[in-house]
């Protein structure tokens, strides 16, 4: 009953953000990719490093605001949001608010830092980055995409922003694994075999719990890295929204860290 009501709090919240998302100007990124780059990507360098786009911080730090309080109004995130920290970013000054949008955004700069100073858990000053930075980083993303063949992609990592993966899918007839990228909507395929967060290959570290009721899913569990991938088949499913679908199986997040497993996404934030 609690995960039912934890959920609607959590669409409600995103349903909010997503009406918030005219108040962004349209990114607009024209950069063509050289053949140079095009190397150091297939190399596994992701593209916001690589062909970062111009963002307008100031209006990014106000829709993080704004992410921010609407975070405390639902009660989303994996912490509560406190009125220390919804002062503190109302407290920043117009080049603080440039340098933690910059830190957040291209994931360069100490983030640790700047959720010390803001008396933020690290891992709900990511959840709201994430929500803030998505329609951005997505618009991003398809501009990129257009220019590059992504079959030539076969890193664990995000070929857009740069990100692990936050799910999985099972494609095809032949079960293909496809990688979800949850802060860019960015879908790559990758092996199937092995642990995406930690690169271990030995199948005997990798085992997969299912539900009887739910065919369709399946947590991957690593017990190298200790982490976990929630998976959907849609040889079963049917053609799925991962993003929708990691909303709505909150109930196998809390079956495996229950088994002492972390999200792989989030792992390092422990």
């Amino acid at each position: 009953m609690g995960t039912k009501k934890s959920t609607e709090k959590l669409a409600n919240f995103y349903l909010e953000v997503m009406e918030q998302e005219h108040d962004i100007a349209s990114l607009e990124w024209k950069a063509d990719i050289d053949h140079q780059q095009m190397n150091r990507w297939s190399q596994g360098e992701a593209a916001l490093a690589l062909v970062p786009p111009v963002i307008n911080a100031e209006k990014i730090f106000a829709r993080l605001l704004a992410v921010a309080q609407a975070c405390q109004k639902w009660q989303a995130g994996p912490q509560p949001v406190s009125d220390e920290f919804i002062n503190g970013l109302k407290g920043l000054n117009s080049f603080e608010e440039k340098n933690l949008i910059e830190a957040l955004f291209y994931l360069e700069g100490n983030k640790y830092e700047w959720a010390k100073r803001l008396a933020v858990p690290l891992g709900l000053l990511d959840f709201i980055a994430l929500a803030t930075f998505k329609p951005i980083l997505k618009a991003f993303g398809e501009g990129f995409l257009k220019q590059i063949d992504l079959a030539e992609w076969n890193h664990n990592h995000c070929p857009v922003c740069g990100d692990q993966p936050t799910m999985a899918k099972l494609v095809g007839k032949e079960g293909h694994r496809k990688l979800y990228c949850g802060r860019c909507e960015t879908e790559w395929r990758f092996k199937r075999i092995g642990c995406p967060y930690c690169k271990d290959e030995n199948s005997s570290q990798t085992t997969f719990i299912t539900l009887d009721d739910c065919k369709q899913y399946r947590v991957y569990l690593c017990d190298r890295c200790k982490s976990y991938l929630k998976t959907v088949d849609e040889r079963v499913a049917g053609e799925v929204d991962l993003f929708c679908e990691d909303l709505a199986t909150a109930a196998l997040d809390e079956i495996a860290q229950s088994e002492g497993y972390q999200r792989g996404d989030q792992r390092q934030q422990a």
